[in-house]
């Protein structure tokens, strides 16, 4: 056992707490004068114990405390006859619940998640940069009805990615999101290099209704304190920086209990923080009050 690092994530657990209940007791005096945000005081002390701990922080941290409803969302089925001749025409075989053509891969993964790969080896640009890939990768979306105003790209990441390529190449993230708020998980992710779109993975969610009663949710402030140790020892020896921090709504299908995940077709989506690194990692924090 690494006892030096236990003894850093112990100190870090033991700070959070002190801190969390300076909150908690400055918190009952808010409620009492109907705030809507935390001091300025309690941010700066977050930002302290981040940069002690040598987090940085490349966007702000929101003071709002706010109430939401909760939503209820279904997954989007992708495994139609249209979806499979948008990606691959008319033309192709199946086995094993594997759809090909030549040069080309589409799976389904309980009928929620679509995966494309393209084998095409034909180079499209020696030199593609990022302003290029943005663009291969919307028109492609376009084409396949996986672009509105509802689905932004939140983030693009340059790299290596086994699985499409041992090359670096671009992976440019879709989020998903209803009423302004991101809706997680829901996603889109394209991978583009030098031979244009080699893969794409898709999860959407469809609005259903809106439960009535709003329920206040924790703060941004609270959501970072309570993530920061598997932050650290996710990253460690890693340079960890936050580069964005949002509330909105976040549905998992492995967090329902059921025995059979593939047949989960709905669920509630439940307000949440999430914490965006810039080596794109992304970690949510449920943010309902107990």
């Amino acid at each position: 056992m690494d006892w030096a690092k236990a003894k850093n994530i112990l100190i870090v657990a033991f700070i959070v707490t002190n801190l969390l209940l300076m909150y908690n007791i400055s918190a009952g005096l808010f409620q009492q004068e109907d705030l809507k945000l935390i001091n300025d005081e309690y941010i700066k002390e977050v930002k302290d114990l981040l940069n002690d701990y040598g987090v940085k922080l490349e966007t702000t941290i929101p003071k709002e405390i706010v109430s939401l409803q909760l939503l209820d969302f279904k997954y989007r089925d992708f495994n139609n006859k249209a979806t499979i001749n948008s990606f691959l025409g008319n033309t192709y075989e199946v086995k094993d619940n594997i759809y090909r053509t030549e040069n080309k891969q589409l799976t389904f993964e309980s009928n929620k998640i679509l995966k494309y790969k393209s084998f095409n080896e034909e180079v499209l640009s020696f030199g593609i940069n990022e302003e290029e890939a943005i663009l291969l990768s919307s028109e492609f979306l376009k084409e396949h009805n996986l672009l509105n105003d509802n689905i932004k790209l939140k983030q693009v990441y340059f790299g290596t990615i086994q699985e499409y390529d041992d090359a670096p190449l671009y992976k440019l993230v879709y989020n998903q999101s209803y009423r302004s708020r991101f809706l997680g998980e829901s996603y889109v992710y394209v991978y583009v290099n030098h031979r244009g779109v080699i893969g794409l993975e898709a999860m959407l969610l469809s609005h259903e209704k809106t439960q009535p009663k709003r329920k206040r949710t924790t703060t941004a402030a609270e959501a970072l304190l309570r993530k920061m140790n598997d932050i650290l020892e996710d990253n460690e020896g890693k340079e960890v920086i936050i580069t964005d921090i949002e509330l909105g709504y976040y549905l998992n299908p492995y967090d329902i209990q059921l025995t059979n995940w593939k047949n989960v077709e709905s669920g509630t989506a439940l307000p949440t923080w999430k914490i965006t690194l810039k080596n794109g990692k992304i970690y949510y924090v449920d943010a309902l009050k107990n």
